[in-house]
């Protein structure tokens, strides 16, 4: 058989590894924008951005919205890129919450499936919580959901 040494397939190895350089880290942001309509629905939608190429699949968890009288969600899942500094909304939902209630709306951010058919359960990257107490004299949601929460990821995925 015509080929290298035993050692000198190891040191092509570590001479490929060490050419395709560290793996890359991307910052990952999420936020959700809460608004309000006239007949106490509130919108939620759910922000992603990143500082480089990044793709992910992302599963909604929490609780959703809940009152003394009601449970309401939409939790979705699914693969998900971002390109470099543009911001895309990747979630939404909407439902009627009269106070008071509680807001409890997670992100999870994990690595992408093998494939699209598989239900395992994939490595947790970054998590973002939306979680809120909604008095029962509010009129306008804060704007504390707004606030960028990010965490780092592998870039490149």
């Amino acid at each position: 058989m015509i080929g290298l040494p035993r050692h000198g397939l190891a040191l092509a190895a570590a001479v490929v590894i060490a050419a395709a350089g560290p793996a890359r880290a991307a910052e990952l942001c999420g936020w959700l924008v809460e608004t309000t309509a006239a007949d106490s629905v509130h919108q939620f939608d759910l922000w992603l951005e990143a500082d480089a190429d990044v793709s992910f699949f992302y599963k909604m968890t929490g609780k959703g919205i809940v009152t003394e009288g009601m449970k309401a969600y939409s939790p979705g899942s699914g693969s998900f890129s971002l390109r470099p500094r543009r911001p895309e909304k990747a979630w939404g939902f909407g439902s009627t919450l009269d106070p008071p209630g509680d807001i409890d709306i997670v992100a999870e951010i994990h690595v992408p499936p093998k494939s699209v058919f598989s239900d395992d359960e994939t490595p947790l990257l970054a998590k973002f919580t939306f979680q809120r107490h909604v008095p029962e004299d509010e009129k306008t949601p804060p704007t504390d959901f707004a606030k960028h929460q990010c965490a780092t990821i592998a870039a490149g995925r």
